[in-house]
């Protein structure tokens, strides 16, 4: 279930400050073959992150971050950062037959190198086996699309955010989904202005300012806060799409995430 309640801060005016993401090295071995990695982990991070532009595509730090997709260097599995040394141990056979099949796309000594759009297909074929349900899928294909968008790949970018959209679309549609509507028109309009059709992005934001924030078991006063915070970015959403030099899929692969 999508939710916003819990990350209430994102809806506050922040103002973008002098403070940076900050990551360092630590060491985590393999699941599948007890290799020594070296990854990033995060140090610290302030509520500026919430006011990056992919806030456009409703993503945001870390899974717009390179560093965040972790990929062991011999048996190339590949995962969230909080995934790695988690995956359930009866899985385990499961992802070791899939990785048999795997080649990256050179020799590497920091799992940098290989670009985030590569160990994003390998992390796809390694999550097709862990039982993911259909909301975590379209979390997985926006970010994709983000990642094939900063680097220009239109076609496949595109293919991602199709999928995206398809389950947007479908979660809409069930009158028994407990997903906010409010936000999966926000998203469905998202999907729909990185895919060219300003038409329906429009459209959908404006369903979504129609629409009242409701998630269950929510507070009354946290429910305001999130009303009142994402008819903001859904104001400026429409202004954004609307001007003839800021919408922002114009800026997608010029401006990117600012850290």
């Amino acid at each position: 279930m999508k939710k916003l309640i819990l990350f209430g801060f994102l809806f506050a005016f922040f103002s973008v400050n002098s403070y940076a993401i900050t990551w360092f090295p630590k060491e985590f071995t393999c699941p599948i073959d007890n290799e020594k990695n070296t990854f990033m982990v995060v140090g610290s991070y302030g509520s500026y992150v919430y006011s990056y532009p992919s806030k456009y595509q409703w993503l945001f730090f870390p899974q717009t971050d390179s560093p965040t997709f972790y990929l062991c260097k011999k048996c190339h599995l590949a995962t969230f950062m909080w995934d790695f040394d988690k995956l359930p141990k009866d899985k385990l056979p499961a992802i070791k037959k899939i990785l048999e099949g795997v080649k990256v796309s050179k020799k590497f000594n920091e799992y940098q190198e290989i670009p985030t759009t590569e160990r994003l297909e390998i992390a796809e074929k390694v999550y097709s086996v862990l039982d993911k349900d259909e909301e975590w899928w379209e979390n997985f294909h926006r970010i994709k699309g983000y990642h094939y968008g900063q680097t220009g790949n239109t076609e496949k970018a595109s293919a991602a955010r199709r999928k995206s959209l398809e389950y947007i679309q479908k979660e809409l549609k069930n009158d028994k989904s407990e997903s906010p509507k409010k936000l999966l028109y926000y998203i469905s309009a998202a999907m729909k202005h990185f895919l060219n059709d300003d038409k329906g992005a429009l459209e959908d934001l404006q369903k979504a300012l129609e629409t009242k924030y409701a998630e269950k078991d929510a507070k009354a006063e946290d429910l305001k806060n999130a009303e009142e915070g994402l008819n903001a970015r859904i104001k400026d959403y429409i202004e954004k799409i609307n001007s003839k030099d800021k919408k922002p899929r114009m800026l997608e692969t010029s401006e990117g995430d600012e850290h």
